[in-house]
């Protein structure tokens, strides 16, 4: 299952989690994982989305730092 994450596809399985889905992008972009808990989530429309939630109901979503 495919997923864009700041403009940037990924490959993930089938029943992955948001959380997942960023591990996979944290080590593509060779950053520190320890950065996942310091990142908020959304879809394209704008809604923060809960790191725990299934990648099947999304498409795209992009990543900020926690202010």
């Amino acid at each position: 299952m495919k997923l864009k994450v700041n403009r940037t596809t990924i490959e993930v399985f089938e029943g992955a989690e948001i959380r997942q889905a960023l591990l996979t992008y944290l080590a593509r972009r060779r950053m520190s994982l320890k950065f996942i808990d310091q990142l908020e989530v959304f879809d394209v429309w704008g809604h923060e989305i809960d790191q725990g939630a299934p990648v099947s109901q999304y498409s795209q979503v992009k990543l900020k730092f926690k202010n």
